[in-house]
């Protein structure tokens, strides 16, 4: 059996995901830990969710990774969606995230790791995803050990490599 087709929280249904970017939620882990903040976006190949916490300011806030099988239970907590979290990216900013997936893939295989692009995603296999803007802090990966293999890779990319 496919380890996704047990998917109890999010039905890999890639609507509701979307739906729930913006909304104060709730998760609670295995580890019976409660995670509060805004889902800043949802991966919907590994169905990491990518959690904004703490808040001080519109600007200051902590980031936190839940993986999928990490999740025991998530409920939304309030119904208000917040606005920003909408928005488009600005059209500069696109652009230099086109210009780092380029740099990026480019380096990849010129280390001659098969690399994929998959919409705004890299895809390495099915283990790994590198998400914009494409730096090591920016992958996702189950395994331990191909994540730091590839962030070790993404870290010694020279400068005036292109």
């Amino acid at each position: 059996m496919n380890e996704y087709s047990d998917d109890k929280i999010f039905k890999n249904d890639p609507i509701y995901m979307k739906s729930l970017v913006g909304r104060e939620v709730e998760i609670e882990t295995v580890d019976k830990k409660i995670h509060r903040g805004t889902v800043y976006v949802i991966d919907p190949i590994f169905k990491t969710v990518v959690l904004h916490t703490n808040f001080r300011s519109e600007e200051e806030f902590q980031t936190v990774f839940i993986l999928r099988h990490a999740i025991e239970s998530l409920k939304t907590t309030s119904e208000v969606v917040k606005e920003s979290y909408l928005k488009e990216p600005a059209e500069k900013q696109v652009a230099s995230h086109i210009n780092q997936k380029k740099l990026v893939t480019k380096w990849l295989k010129h280390m001659q790791i098969d690399v994929q692009e998959s919409g705004d995603y890299l895809k390495i296999d099915d283990h790994l995803v590198i998400v914009p803007p494409y730096g090591p802090e920016n992958c996702i990966c189950n395994n331990t050990l191909i994540l730091e293999q590839i962030q070790k890779l993404l870290k010694s990319l020279p400068e005036e490599f292109s």
